[in-house]
């Protein structure tokens, strides 16, 4: 017997796969800042994923959980997604780096230590 859909009162970016996956066992919500789209979202999304894989829970957990860790732009945003545009997490991770990508810190290398110039 097919699980029933589940009826969400409100509007969801996630497919009908994230949605009706069933739930195993108690997540606890990981202890970091909220992001509200203005720092780097790289950063915020090493946080989240490395504070998620110490649960062993499977990428249905990782896309619910996450709009919990949003506030602000970043929540907004999230909720004006299309509905049934996320199907796993991966694909959610892509989109908040695409949509935030002018707040990722520049990445140093060697070429910046070359471009520095020491003044007499």
């Amino acid at each position: 017997m097919a699980a029933r859909p589940t009826a969400l009162p409100f509007s969801t970016p996630f497919s009908a796969e994230v949605i009706n996956t069933p739930r195993y066992g108690k997540v606890k919500m990981p202890t970091l800042d909220l992001y509200d789209g203005m720092a780097d979202p790289e950063e915020h999304l090493r946080v989240y994923k490395a504070q998620m894989y110490v649960q062993d829970v499977d990428d249905t957990a990782y896309c619910r959980d996450f709009p919990a860790t949003l506030k602000g732009i970043a929540q907004s945003w999230f909720n004006g997604m299309p509905p049934r545009s996320v199907t796993y997490f991966q694909d959610l991770a892509d989109k908040v780096v695409s949509q935030f990508i002018a707040n990722r810190k520049e990445r140093r290398t060697s070429i910046h230590m070359s471009k520095i110039k020491q003044r007499p």
